[in-house]
């Protein structure tokens, strides 16, 4: 919209009254700023009268108000690629490369975010290098600078363990099992081909019961700290192995 103010002065008898006309309509008296909101060209003419009857010369401008940009609640497009060397089974050797792309052509991106595994949200600047060995997933997503965010999505990939299978007999049970009690946390491979319920090791052999959940603390510990597995699922492991009476 464009608003269009008026001012007259004089210095005789006074101004008695302001007159405008819009885009040929008629002459209507002014008395506060034209506020003209239609989309378009338009012609304004004003004049003046003072008090001893002189009336001014008709006075012209012209202006556009341009059409409102649509609102934007289109959210941006975004996707995700895996670069890297991989083996006869398709994972990646070494390191693998996530390149992130969005773009939005309404309002414009604002941010761009990833998150790698269990992580927290990291906003995208450079492709993400990961290179530990075992199962990912990186969740991408983003939001233009109308607040429309585009939904979670993924992509995931395994790099391959660079000495091998260090358990080449895995036990292959869906979830943690601890003498019997199923935690109901997955047994996922921790990197190197081994399990949670290897790393775990309820069958092997050890001095006492407390030793046995040490063992089992430090082993979730680690796994937390390299995000494998959530500070609640560590918790849910190390309370089945205090049940338990492995050890004792």
């Amino acid at each position: 919209r464009a608003t269009a103010t008026i001012t007259a002065t004089d210095t005789g008898s006074g101004v008695d009254r302001i007159e405008y006309q819009l885009d040929g309509g008629a002459w209507t008296a002014y008395t506060a700023p034209l506020v003209v909101g239609t989309a378009g060209m338009h012609m304004l003419h004003s004049r003046a009268t003072d008090k001893a009857g002189n009336t001014s010369a008709v006075q012209m401008t012209h202006f556009t108000v341009a059409e409102r940009p649509a609102e934007d609640t289109t959210p941006p497009t975004v996707t995700a690629a895996v670069t890297g060397e991989k083996d006869d089974n398709g994972d990646y050797l070494g390191t693998a490369t996530v390149t992130v792309t969005a773009t939005d052509t309404g309002s414009g991106l604002d941010t761009v975010q990833y998150r790698l595994d269990s992580g927290g949200w990291t906003a995208y600047t450079t492709p993400v290098a990961v290179s530990t060995p075992g199962p990912h997933t990186v969740g991408y997503r983003a939001t233009d600078k109308a607040g429309n965010s585009a939904a979670e999505q993924q992509v995931t990939f395994t790099i391959a363990g660079q000495d091998g299978d260090a358990c080449p007999d895995s036990d292959t049970r869906t979830t943690v099992i601890i003498a019997g009690v199923d935690t109901g946390v997955p047994s996922a491979d921790t990197g190197n081909g081994c399990t949670v319920n290897d790393l775990i090791a309820e069958r092997a052999a050890y001095p006492t019961h407390a030793a046995f959940v040490r063992h089992a603390e430090a082993v979730t510990a680690a796994l937390v700290t390299a995000g494998r597995l959530t500070a609640r699922q560590a918790g849910a492991i190390v309370r089945a192995a205090a049940r338990s009476d492995i050890g004792a």
